[in-house]
């Protein structure tokens, strides 16, 4: 195990540690941002691969691995589009990737999938599995900035070379520690906000604004076009709510829309219908 200022290090460290100039870093076409960022700060050629119906298709990754490629990163579930794949697929993945390449499973959201372990399994069985995990989502401790990383000794050696001495702080491991003792509040968060997901997607569909089946602790909201998705988000900012635009994830026409409370659920179901109405 090695701890990070957020998944977003461990991330970083692994950029670092495994591409340069002439290698190449493999991430699905509205991945999270970072992979990018950190492959582009590395040198290495970021390679974005076509998904399809905005849901990871492995076929098309192993088919853009070529003998350059370093690091596969996969988010799962991922964002912004809320979609997974499941655990045999990923194993396909993992073993069907060239000789030197590693598959970083991206579990931010994974706690938010009831039985699913984020990867970790795989990263213990197979040597070219990587996990990140964060606190930053269903424990709610975002702008404390923890996050972890699991898999093979040695790939944990290697990024313990290039990792800061101190990079965590005492208040921020012992945040994590209670955190994860705390079982009841992420079982209850899990079941809350799968409750409300189900209801907002529904919600929403009827007002016709379609989504994808999400797993994570949001939907992603499709409009029919990037005019009408931006002034949905300004209507939404004229009520006091705010989502996220995800134009640059290559999904202008859509919004990510976190589950909040019901509450918080059901006025955005209203806000948006109010603007569906005007149109």
């Amino acid at each position: 195990i090695i701890c990070g200022v957020g998944s977003d290090e461990i991330i970083g460290l692994l950029c670092h540690a495994y591409a340069g100039p002439g290698d190449e870093v493999v991430f699905t076409e509205h991945g999270f941002l970072m992979y990018r960022i950190y492959t582009q700060a590395t040198g290495a050629t970021p390679v974005s691969v076509k998904e399809r119906e905005r849901t990871t298709d492995v076929d098309a990754i192993l088919a853009a691995c070529g003998p350059a490629a370093r690091l596969v990163f996969l988010a799962n579930p991922n964002n912004p589009t809320g979609t997974m794949i499941g655990l045999a697929e990923i194993e396909r993945l993992a073993k069907g990737l060239p000789g030197g390449a590693i598959l970083v499973l991206d579990g931010a959201y994974a706690e938010y999938v009831e039985a699913y372990d984020g990867g970790a399994e795989l990263a213990t069985r197979l040597p070219n599995v990587f996990m990140t995990r964060t606190f930053s989502k269903i424990y709610g401790l975002g702008g404390l900035r923890i996050g972890w990383g699991y898999g093979p000794k040695a790939i944990i050696d290697v990024l313990n070379r290039i990792r800061g001495p101190f990079n965590l702080s005492t208040a921020q491991m012992e945040a994590a520690e209670a955190a994860v003792r705390d079982r009841d509040h992420v079982d209850r968060c899990r079941a809350e906000n799968t409750r409300m997901r189900a209801w907002l997607a529904e919600a929403l569909a009827e007002k016709g604004v379609p989504s994808d089946t999400s797993t994570a602790n949001f939907i992603l909201a499709r409009f029919a076009d990037e005019a009408e998705a931006v002034a949905c988000d300004a209507f939404l900012q004229s009520q006091g709510l705010i989502v996220r635009r995800v134009a640059g994830y290559g999904l202008p026409n859509c919004l990510r829309i976190t589950v909040g409370d019901e509450a918080s659920c059901r006025r955005i179901a209203h806000a948006i219908g109010q603007f569906k109405a005007q149109r």
